[in-house]
């Protein structure tokens, strides 16, 4: 078995309204060297829903905020009840209010700041929600 691991490939869908975001996002998920990283962008959860269908999808970057919805906790549901199961990270300007406190129960996985994003934590988030789960070596493998 090898001890280093393989350059990861990640496909990571924005949802946001404001397309400037999506140009700010893709420099700084240039930065974040251990992973190569696919942005795909969409304006609105009509299209991130019709995406998340199709497949392939490993992460979702969701603006909490997203014309006519009110916030995540009417948006967040609506992709997992299109069936995406990878980890969803709400991202806003302001996430002092206090329903974030509540994400969890919207089929969030994190929140974060937009002004917190950057190659390190961006680095840390796919390390995070990507790493296997299981070791490399079982009990069973020293019988």
């Amino acid at each position: 078995m090898s001890t280093t691991q393989d350059r990861k490939h990640l496909r990571v869908l924005l949802i946001d309204d404001d397309p400037a975001e999506h140009i700010l996002l893709k420099r700084k998920l240039k930065k974040a060297s251990e992973t190569s990283i696919e942005l795909d962008y969409v304006g609105d959860i009509g299209g991130a829903v019709d995406i998340v269908k199709a497949g392939g999808v490993d992460m979702v970057f969701l603006d909490n905020r997203l014309v006519p919805n009110n916030d995540f906790r009417e948006t967040a549901p609506q992709l997992r009840e299109a069936g995406f199961i990878g980890p969803i990270g709400i991202i806003s300007s302001d996430i002092s209010g206090k329903y974030f406190e509540e994400f969890r129960d919207y089929g969030v996985d994190f929140k974060i700041g937009k002004d917190e994003i950057d190659a390190t934590v961006i680095s840390f988030i796919v390390a995070e929600y990507t790493r296997d789960q299981l070791s490399d070596t079982c009990s069973e493998d020293y019988l």
